[in-house]
């Protein structure tokens, strides 16, 4: 059943007098004042809103006539309907021959807001239901309540037998933001359209600035090509929230779930993917979890023995970062001498020179490939631990 919030009865005010310049009366049930141009009025019993529910009809108050009905005026009360019951009055305060005109145009407007405030509410309780199912997803759900979690979905359209991933998108903070929370969820909204099914990708708000999608994933043709895509979603979500929001974000991705009780370990292994990245700087703001399989590893080490690699292999090498970056740079071209001098636009030369100095601060050659491996774990503990 519709009820007559505050919120509305408000609305509706506001658009009569704009429309008429007429004061104007909304009344629930009872017969109570909710609304009203006339701000005194609000909270005080309109008899005359009774009798309209009682009887369904329109009732005209005179002058000579209001007596008969405590706190009311001279005008018209009209009945408002919704799905065939009567929810509330509306009254018009004026002359009969002035209101009557606009009477049923009033009724039918308010009729038409009400029905409009109905299916927002039902969008927003739908997608309510839908970030709740998120959050049983990915918090695991026990084999017992499986059964439920499926008939939920099916409910709101939701088939969770499909195979998903899950997307963590965690969006830096600014002001704009902030003063805009009330509105953020029908904002990000818009980035469900981006994925190839957006009736069945799922968005939920984890805190002011984390999100997550669960997207499904049986229109692609292997997780090869379901990761390719979805870093390429991932991008333009990164131009979106640059944009509209005006700020960054990083994005994580995650493995195929084949099973609902995938998720929550999903979500957990990419919530420790979120604190890799904000020490790998390097990996960009996108990154899916296949490819930092090692930083995810290394990440469990603790910190005395990730402590110990970094002086055992690096030693001396850790207080010149430009030599730590060129050895780092060798290493993502394959030890590459050509390929490292000309993504780093340096001559060749210099590069040569830089790795003589770096050996010497190595008891290992980082050119050779099982000393190297070594030291580039060396360095990927060092990253983490800056």
């Amino acid at each position: 059943m519709m009820r007559l919030t505050r919120q509305v009865a408000d609305l509706i005010v506001k658009k009569t007098k704009e429309l008429t310049q007429m004061n104007m009366n909304v009344m629930d049930k009872e017969g109570i004042i909710v609304s009203s141009s006339v701000p005194e009025r609000i909270g005080t019993l309109h008899e005359g809103a009774i009798e309209v529910v009682r009887t369904g009809e329109e009732m005209i108050i005179s002058s000579n006539t209001t007596s008969r009905w405590a706190g009311t005026k001279p005008g018209i009360n009209m009945p408002i309907f919704f799905h065939h019951e009567i929810i509330g009055v509306i009254g018009i305060t004026g002359l009969e021959a002035e209101v009557i005109p606009f009477g049923r145009a009033v009724r039918m407007m308010t009729e038409l807001l009400l029905q409009q405030s109905y299916l927002s509410e039902q969008i927003e309780m739908k997608e309510r239901a839908k970030a709740y199912l998120v959050q049983e997803m990915i918090s695991g759900t026990e084999h017992s309540s499986l059964e439920i979690l499926h008939a939920r979905g099916e409910l709101l359209g939701i088939d969770l037998t499909l195979p998903r991933s899950i997307m963590i998108i965690q969006i830096h903070m600014n002001d704009k933001i902030f003063e805009e929370s009330d509105q953020s969820y029908y904002r990000m909204m818009d980035l469900t359209r981006l994925f190839r099914n957006p009736k069945q990708t799922l968005l939920a708000q984890l805190g002011l600035n984390r999100w997550v999608v669960i997207t499904e994933l049986s229109a692609y043709k292997n997780e090869q090509h379901a990761k390719e895509e979805l870093l390429t979603i991932s991008s333009s979500i990164m131009k979106w929230i640059s944009d509209r929001l005006k700020t960054g974000a990083q994005i994580v991705l995650g493995k195929v779930c084949k099973d609902i009780n995938e998720m929550g370990i999903s979500f957990h292994e990419l919530l420790r993917l979120l604190e890799v990245l904000h020490k790998y700087s390097d990996k960009g703001p996108i990154l899916h979890i296949d490819d930092a399989t090692l930083e995810l590893v290394l990440s469990e080490i603790s910190h005395t023995s990730r402590q110990r690699i970094i002086e055992e292999e690096l030693g001396e090498l850790i207080h010149y970062p430009e030599l730590v970056d060129t050895l780092q740079s060798f290493y993502d071209c394959d030890m590459n001498f050509s390929l490292t001098a000309r993504t780093m636009g340096i001559h060749r030369n210099t590069l040569m020179y830089r790795l003589d100095r770096i050996e010497s601060f190595l008891k290992a050659s980082p050119r050779q490939f099982r000393q190297g491996v070594r030291i580039q774990l060396a360095i990927l503990l060092y990253k983490l631990k800056m």
